[in-house]
């Protein structure tokens, strides 16, 4: 099954020219993602999302990420996106998608993504999933990475910390207080004796293993 760290290098809203005006980086574990998408400008939330991801076919390899929560206001849809390999090891992402910056228009863009390296250890990856009187949150940790975001009622809130030299990082907080790993510590979101598709507690909160892989 998928592990995966991916960072966006480029993005080209067609006939446009390419840039990347954020910090983007997506969790993939297993058949779920959680993509965090923080402006470059101003340090606040581009765009948040968090659901399943399915492939659609291998050759081209074209998939299909379906939207739990999600930061922005447009219409409920589902995204798909073909990908091709590129010579350097990135991967070019063709699709169409709503341009916040042309009043929602579905509109053709190419995203080119690169890959982060999973370190090779005995934890696995994993993204957990709740729903209570707070909203609906997804926190995943893969490798060195770790995002939190939640959507409540009049907010959306997100955090992404990153372990440096053994120790965990904040690099971006936005909105309300959310479940942190620098601050509960490693022991506190082991996942030792998870299974995928149960209920854990984590900081008092129960969560669903949505996805469960060895990295």
């Amino acid at each position: 099954m998928v592990v995966q760290l991916s960072y966006r290098k480029s993005l080209r809203w067609v006939p446009g020219e390419p840039s990347e005006p954020t910090s983007t980086l997506v969790l993939d574990v297993g058949d779920f993602f959680v993509d965090l998408r923080i402006s470059n400008s101003d340090g606040g939330i581009d765009w948040a999302m968090a659901g399943k991801r399915k492939v659609l076919s291998q050759s081209p390899l074209r998939c299909q990420w379906s939207k739990e929560i999600c930061s922005q206001n447009t219409e409920p849809h589902d995204d798909i996106g073909e990908f091709e390999d590129l010579p350097n090891g990135d991967a070019l992402e063709k699709g169409s998608m709503p341009n916040p910056d042309n009043n929602d228009e579905v509109q053709a863009y190419e995203e080119i993504w690169g890959n982060l390296d999973v370190p090779a250890s005995g934890e696995p990856a994993w993204i957990l999933r709740s729903k209570d009187e707070n909203g609906i949150t997804f926190m995943g940790k893969v490798g060195h990475w770790f995002q939190v975001l939640r959507k409540r009622e009049g907010g959306f809130d997100v955090l992404r910390e990153e372990k440096v030299e053994g120790k965990w990082i904040r690099r971006y907080q936005v909105g309300e207080r959310l479940p942190s790993i620098s601050e509960l510590g490693e022991e506190a979101l082991s996942s030792e004796g998870w299974k995928q598709d149960t209920d854990v507690k984590v900081g008092g909160v129960t969560y669903n293993v949505y996805a469960l892989e060895k990295a």
